[in-house]
């Protein structure tokens, strides 16, 4: 292990090496519920702040109890975390910070042995807080080569070089706020969010599959049939509800946007850029602490747009699907109707050629049956040209 003073300080800050630890991934399935308890003990937890790489802070603040805690869970714990930060950010690597102020020393190997087994993403380096009396109580070298990532002893003097002060919270005489029991609330908030608008959307996206089936009906009954079914799908389709879901997202947004502002004089996501200089650096560093933030708006704006996208896309497919099944049911009605009329003519041919020889025994009455004929083939053609119209809106519009 490195130990950090005045002069050694811009390696770790330079040092280019990051390790993934081969066999873990990221499991973007984990939800802040599935490790609640041990996250409320906050064991580890991610301020928001960044080093001055860019890459994201973990810190696992001081504790005595360390050896309380179950191996599992801290490796569940840390697999949660790992996936906060975008993968753009976590691929700068995590500076990991170690406090380990008030605790037992022969704690610090199996917590960096965990890290570098379950931590499932790049890790820059791992910075120890000096214990009190360090140069009394370590009197051993706990093989820092045996791990895959850079381990450095720090003082909180040399910690606030390479971390800025700005990125780091008050246990380390830093101005960045951040509120644990917010920063779960939000998270909470955040996952139950979209879970649900995933749910809904998988719901929009089985009514599109319904909706865009071009398969009509070959029977009037069966347009009849199925233009009920459509009807049944007019509230999914053009009701579904997104209010309470859209409702939802707005007061999440409310709450991480009025953060992003500098409003409000509490930390009201969890964390919070504390100063009020305006110097170019101070907003940059403001910045970075809301990067997070800023990633969870941009995720809750476009859950709420496609949302609003999908549905008024099912309306408009339900519009369409309808109109098409209005027409078939009007072809089937039409060709229903023609179909008696041929059985009639069918039926009744015989009678009307042997009925139908008269010719009129004078000139008023052969004009008469003249008239009466041509009335009779008019008849006839303008059936057989609305059958012709059917035919090309079936074959132009109905398939």
């Amino acid at each position: 292990m490195a130990v950090l003073d005045n002069h050694s300080w811009q390696y770790a800050q330079a040092g280019k090496t990051l390790i993934r630890l081969s066999g873990f991934h990221r499991n973007e399935d984990m939800k802040a519920i599935d490790v609640l308890p041990i996250l409320k003990e906050k064991v580890a937890f991610l301020s928001g702040g960044r080093d001055r790489r860019g890459g994201p802070v973990l810190t696992f603040p001081a504790r005595s109890n360390h050896d309380r805690i179950r191996p599992e869970d801290l490796r569940r714990l840390i697999a949660y975390l790992a996936t906060i930060p975008s993968e753009e950010v976590a691929r700068h690597g995590f500076t990991v910070i170690v406090d380990m102020r008030g605790s037992k020393w022969d704690s610090i190997k199996p917590l960096l042995k965990i890290l570098q087994e379950s931590f499932p993403s790049c890790i820059h380096v791992a910075l120890i807080i000096k214990p009190d009396n360090f140069w009394q109580k370590q009197r051993t070298n706990f093989g820092s080569s045996k791990f895959e990532f850079e381990t450095v002893m720090v003082s909180l003097d040399g910690l606030s070089k390479i971390v800025d002060q700005s990125q780091l919270t008050a246990d380390f005489e830093g101005s960045l706020e951040y509120n644990h029991d917010d920063w779960i609330e939000v998270r909470l908030s955040f996952e139950t969010f979209a879970s649900d608008a995933a749910r809904t959307l998988a719901r929009f996206e089985e009514l599109q599959e319904t909706l865009s089936q071009r398969d009509l009906p070959r029977d009037l009954e069966g347009a009849r049939r199925l233009m009920e079914d459509h009807a049944g799908l007019k509230k999914r389709a053009t009701k579904a509800s997104v209010e309470e879901l859209d409702a939802q997202g707005r007061r999440l947004l409310q709450r991480l946007q009025l953060q992003t502002a500098g409003g409000g004089s509490s930390s009201e996501s969890g964390y919070r850029s504390g100063g009020a200089s305006g110097d170019s650096n101070d907003h940059h560093h403001s910045f970075n602490a809301h990067v997070d933030i800023h990633n969870l708006v941009a995720k809750v704006t476009g859950l709420l747009d496609k949302l609003h996208g999908t549905r008024q896309n099912l309306q408009q497919l339900w519009h369409m699907r309808k109109l098409k099944l209005d027409q078939c049911f009007q072809l089937r009605l039409f060709e229903q109707d023609a179909e008696k009329m041929f059985d009639w003519i069918m039926h009744n041919k015989g009678l009307f050629l042997t009925s139908y020889t008269e010719i009129g025994g004078n000139h008023q009455h052969a004009v008469e049956l003249q008239t009466q004929h041509n009335h009779f083939a008019m008849n006839c053609m303008i059936t057989l040209g609305n059958n012709g119209t059917i035919r090309v809106v079936q074959d132009g519009k109905v398939h």
